[in-house]
């Protein structure tokens, strides 16, 4: 199980190319995707450590300038650089939904992928994922361009649903367990987080094969962009952050990049048109490879030393 979570990026990556090179394969995991993205914010839940969880909260304006900036500062810039560039509604509208999903739930897992602090990339996450259905709305509110094509009451309906029910499922069981008995699970926990991981990024493939395969240019064109918007987001993170600290920098970038994208693709499916839906479906590949691309950015970063 350590091999399996240390050799985690690759298997991501592996997950992908097995999802585009078995597309029958894609289509029996995809109708599952949500409930496993559900399993994989109630495991994350549970690795949360509460005291090293509460000592980090108990930096709230850290926690909420880095939530505010990643779930509002960042789609508003990435709406505004779409429409300066003149990108159809509904690419501007997918990339910024993008932006505006929550950091994953399990950041405290990739934050172990990637080699920092657990406690403070949890620390934001956790809060800012609650937040995530209200500065949605405000997001798409603010920019009234964005209101095309979807029913936005509805997209906050679902994704209120999905986040609330699955922080209330994995408080119940951490409270049935108890804390003693979680920690004995950390490493199948782990283990876990990366299977379901690899699973979600097969049954992906099922609608991006499609794409794929009808307009490759055009998918390729969707891809790239999404890409630049993950990689920026994660430059934009540790560069705002980076007097902060270098940790918490490192946290900043990680929760700005590293976005739950599973459950934002299950809440916009039926509500947004199908296009709009494709760019989100999309913008869950970069999260794939951002370990690959943390790794050595964070290495190189940490021979600066801490900033203050």
């Amino acid at each position: 199980m350590n091999l399996m979570t240390a050799q985690a990026p690759f298997l991501m990556a592996g997950g992908v190319a097995l999802g585009l090179a078995a597309p029958a394969l894609a289509e029996f995991v995809r109708p599952a995707v949500v409930a496993i993205s559900v399993a994989m914010v109630v495991i994350s839940m549970l690795r949360i450590e509460p005291t090293r969880l509460v000592a980090v909260l108990r930096r709230p304006l850290f926690v909420c300038v880095t939530g505010l900036f990643a779930l509002i500062v960042l789609p508003l810039a990435v709406a505004l650089l779409a429409w300066a560039f003149g990108a159809p509604g509904w690419l501007a509208t997918g990339l910024t939904y993008a932006a505006a999903a929550p950091p994953l739930s399990s950041a405290a897992a990739f934050a172990i992928l990637v080699r920092i602090d657990p406690a403070l990339a949890t620390g934001v996450s956790l809060p800012a994922t609650l937040m995530a259905p209200a500065t949605v709305w405000l997001v798409t509110s603010a920019a009234p361009g964005l209101g095309e094509g979807v029913d936005v009451s509805a997209l906050v309906i679902r994704l209120s649903a999905i986040i609330l029910g699955a922080f209330a499922f994995a408080l119940l069981l951490r409270r049935v367990a108890g804390d003693a008995r979680v920690r004995t699970w950390a490493v199948p926990l782990d283990a876990a987080t990366v299977a379901l991981v690899v699973l979600i990024s097969i049954g992906v493939m099922h609608d991006i094969g499609i794409a794929l395969r009808a307009d490759p240019a055009s998918w390729f064109g969707i891809f790239a962009l999404t890409a630049a918007v993950s990689a920026g987001s994660l430059l934009l993170g540790v560069a705002a952050f980076w007097r902060t600290g270098r940790d918490e920098a490192f946290a900043a970038g990680l929760c700005a990049c590293v976005k739950n994208m599973a459950v934002m693709v299950a809440a916009v499916l039926g509500a947004v048109e199908p296009r709009i839906a494709l760019v989100v479906i999309t913008a869950q590949l970069p999260i794939y490879f951002a370990p690959l691309l943390m790794r050595p950015l964070f290495a190189r970063l940490r021979r600066f030393g801490t900033v203050s």
